[in-house]
């Protein structure tokens, strides 16, 4: 009678200790993430892919010039998980060429340029000088150095390392003072002009030997071509 009693209590004590354990499974690792926070990257390589999953044989969904700013969706060992356009689309990218930090995406001022321009203004007519970088005479980029230096910027000197500074603007999205970078040839990949966009399809520069800093379009039949992207200085 004992032994009965004991089995019967073995049994009971089971059943519930197997349904505590059920109830409390976590739930199914494999769901993704419902909220990784705010925090947010800049691509610190010359062009990042975004690849549809964590590896590097993934197709390439998108590239990724150097200093755009994505959303960060969550991290894993060596990708990170970005939202890399305005819709919202998901890819990953490496954490080898991607800085994260916390926070939401600072919001970028499309104004404060506007002081930059009106120091490049000052400049009109100077003549262009190889290797200027003075009020008496200005190569391109010795011209935009020296006029973001009066604003207490210091840029990279020659016209491709000057595309690293700021952060990367697309041609729709351009403000006056971002800097607008120009290929040697359409396609190049070689950045060997650049000039500060001033508003309405224009630019301020120094041009070549010969001539003289002024405003040119950035739309005309050598420039149009060319356009490699902007660069934002003040935000």
């Amino acid at each position: 009678m004992l032994k009965q009693r004991i089995r019967r209590m073995v049994a009971i004590l089971c059943i519930v200790i197997t349904t505590s354990t059920f109830i409390f499974v976590p739930v199914s690792a494999t769901e993704e993430p419902s909220d990784f926070g705010q925090y947010y990257g800049i691509v610190n390589a010359s062009v990042l892919n975004v690849r549809a999953s964590a590896s590097d044989d993934a197709e390439i969904l998108a590239s990724l010039p150097a200093g755009t700013y994505v959303k960060v969706n969550w991290m894993e060992p060596g990708w990170i998980n970005v939202a890399y356009n305005g819709d919202g689309l998901m890819g990953y990218v490496s954490d080898e060429y991607f800085t994260v930090y916390e926070g939401v995406i600072p919001e970028i001022s499309s104004t404060g340029g506007q002081a930059a321009v009106e120091v490049a203004k000052q400049y009109l007519g100077v003549p262009y000088v190889y290797g200027g970088t003075s009020p008496r005479g200005f190569d391109c980029s010795g011209f935009m150095q020296y006029v973001y230096k009066q604003l207490g910027y210091n840029l990279n000197r020659v016209a491709s390392a000057q595309m690293q500074n700021g952060v990367y603007i697309s041609k729709e999205n351009l403000a006056p003072g971002d800097l607008v970078g120009f290929y040697s040839s359409p396609g190049s990949g070689y950045v060997s002009h650049i000039g500060m966009y001033v508003g309405d399809g224009m630019m301020i520069h120094a041009p070549h030997t010969g001539d003289v800093v002024k405003y040119t379009s950035i739309d005309g039949s050598y420039y149009g071509n060319r356009f490699a992207g902007g660069r934002r200085i003040i935000y």
